[in-house]
């Protein structure tokens, strides 16, 4: 079985405003999960009082390997560490190569951008290609055109395997699918004086051929944002159609510290190869 997981980790800032990175490394061992995908890293932060990075830091306490995509650059600013912003990989097994694709920049928004990994999976498993990315979180057509960015690159492993993850800051249409799930939830949004949007990424990927593991094998609490009482489900694992049928569970993450270790919540999914 594999065990896939896709964060949010806040650069390992928590709900309650305490920066902890050993905390954050408690959930995701907790878990069991051997791919991490990671939004919102700093790399190469450093850990305090120490030159190693803290992404290294990580991958070297959980015995894994790990891959990093820089999305964007800027100065030390905000008190937030180092000076690069992105995606990472961590995984139990070997990544044999790795790729930072930057999407299409729109103006007014910041640069996005997504992490190719080859992954080889052990007892002669053929690897497996992973995807992590972190769209937009103020429009729906400017993560659309990012999306279709996404698309340009992936489309390239559309005759393999392969898994695409990561906060992409939309929802699911078919998480409202009745118009009584549907008023509740435009509802929410005035309530918080957001402004509702038709939901258009997540169906150009469904078009696309992926699947969202959530609507394969769902259980438990569905929303992923803004933890510890979410709302919203815009943290996404899904899988190329070949894999849709290997699918047998996703779940919510939400054992201590879980709650306060990010805003978002981790999204497990458990696959059978």
């Amino acid at each position: 079985m594999l065990k896939v997981l896709t964060y949010n980790i806040h650069y390992w800032e928590g709900s309650d405003g305490v920066g902890d990175v050993d905390r954050t490394i408690e959930v995701l061992c907790a878990t069991g999960a051997d791919l991490i995908g990671l939004n919102e890293v700093y790399h190469p932060a450093l850990r305090p009082g120490s030159d190693q990075p803290i992404l290294e830091y990580m991958a070297e306490k959980m015995g894994m390997h790990y891959a990093y995509a820089q999305a964007q650059s800027f100065p030390l600013a905000f008190r937030r560490p180092g000076n690069s912003f992105g995606n990472a990989l961590l995984s139990r097994y070997p990544i044999l190569a790795s790729a930072a694709h930057h999407l299409t920049p729109v103006p007014g928004h910041t640069p996005r951008g997504l992490l190719e990994a080859r992954v080889q999976l052990p007892d002669g498993r053929p690897p497996l290609t992973v995807y992590v990315t972190h769209l937009d979180p103020r429009d729906e057509e400017t993560r659309l055109i990012q999306t279709q960015a996404v698309l340009s690159w992936t489309g390239r492993d559309r005759h393999r395997p392969h898994i695409l993850m990561g906060d992409l800051n939309t929802y699911h249409p078919d998480d409202y699918a009745t118009a009584e799930s549907l008023a509740e939830f435009q509802a929410l949004v005035d309530e918080l004086e957001w402004t509702f949007y038709e939901a258009h990424v997540i169906p150009r990927l469904l078009k696309a051929g992926y699947q969202d593991a959530w609507m394969l094998a769902g259980r438990g609490e569905a929303a992923t944002y803004e933890a510890p009482n979410a709302l919203f489900r815009i943290d996404f694992i899904l899988v190329s159609d070949m894999l849709a049928p290997d699918v047998r569970a996703c779940y919510r993450w939400d054992a201590d510290p879980a709650p306060l270790a990010s805003d978002h919540y981790p999204v497990v999914a458990e696959l059978a190869i």
